[in-house]
């Protein structure tokens, strides 16, 4: 018995020093970009976007927003560990720029850039940048968090709420 502990134990070991390793040679910062041309005004998308405190009411993957002043806000998922952001630059009708604050094992931003074209259609950019410094957190981040999924989604349901 005491034997077959010990090798559960190593073998515990070297998994996460394997996953930490791994960890190091992956890079700190992640990033997803989404664009899109919306068949609606630039006014009423940017107005959307930036009413993050009815967010709960078209998107289907939070769960609860938390406001704590006019400039940050506690997004809770659906799914997933909560999320506090907070207002970086806000240029209305062209840009929303947003950072996160909170948890602490991971940083990072979301930049959304808002065009009217000539035919009134709003052409938008969403990037977000995540910046990860523990590898070991670095590696679950890329086998367990989908980003890239996590913005197809918010832009789907954008879309949806926009009727689109």
């Amino acid at each position: 018995m005491n034997k077959m502990m010990t090798y559960l134990l190593v073998s515990i070991v070297a998994i996460i020093a394997i996953i930490f390793l791994v960890g190091l040679f992956i890079p700190r910062d992640r990033t997803f970009i989404k664009t899109a041309v919306l068949n609606s005004d630039v006014s009423k998308v940017f107005n959307l976007v930036t009413d993050f405190r009815n967010q709960t009411t078209w998107r289907n993957d939070v769960k609860e927003i938390i406001v704590i002043n006019d400039n940050t806000w506690t997004e809770v998922p659906i799914k997933g560990t909560a999320i506090t952001f907070k207002v970086k630059n806000k240029v209305v009708n062209k840009i929303f720029e947003i950072e996160i604050v909170e948890p602490k094992n991971f940083n990072g931003y979301w930049v959304g850039t808002f065009k009217q074209t000539k035919q009134d259609l709003t052409e938008i950019e969403f990037k977000e940048v995540v910046t990860i410094s523990n590898p070991f957190f670095r590696t679950l981040s890329y086998l367990f968090v989908d980003l890239d999924k996590i913005m197809e989604s918010y832009l789907q349901n954008l879309k949806q709420k926009l009727s689109e």
